[in-house]
């Protein structure tokens, strides 16, 4: 009597069937994960922006915010553009109000990247959060 050696094709179709459900199911966890992870890295950056602005306001002595708005933002164009600084750039930030002294940062979700999806994200000098069309001085950005 022979001893059969192997899977059947039944065992075999079995096997993949399972790992193809584990997929389906794993794949868009982890990628939402990444999306949310991504995202509080760039909530972190805004902040971190935002006290380099007030750093330099305070290091421009006299004038403040006037003074870095002056020529064109050049004082601080090294805090705007695409984030993170390296690799594909997931959001594009700029800022509005500089002059005024009440500053608004804006993350935008670069059109190509893998956070094109997700709203724009908004800090604001007195510590207003927005995410998407949700804003206020509380959760916003609550992952």
């Amino acid at each position: 009597m022979n001893k059969q050696q192997g899977f059947t094709l039944i065992e075999v179709m079995i096997v993949v069937v399972i790992i193809a459900i584990l997929a389906a199911i794993a794949i868009p966890s982890y990628q939402d994960y990444v999306v949310r992870t991504k995202r509080a890295d760039m909530m972190t950056e805004l902040q971190n922006i935002g006290r380099q602005l007030e750093a330099r306001k305070l290091a421009v002595g006299r004038g403040g915010y006037r003074a870095l708005a002056a020529n064109n933002n050049q004082a601080i164009q090294d805090l705007l553009g695409g984030y993170p600084r390296s690799g594909i750039a997931l959001y594009n930030v700029t800022i509005g109000n500089l002059d005024s002294g009440n500053w608004v940062l804006t993350a935008n979700p670069s059109a190509a990247g893998t956070q094109a999806r997700d709203g724009a994200l908004v800090l604001g000098a007195n510590g207003r959060k927005c995410r998407g069309n949700s804003c206020g001085m509380g959760d916003e950005w609550r992952n």
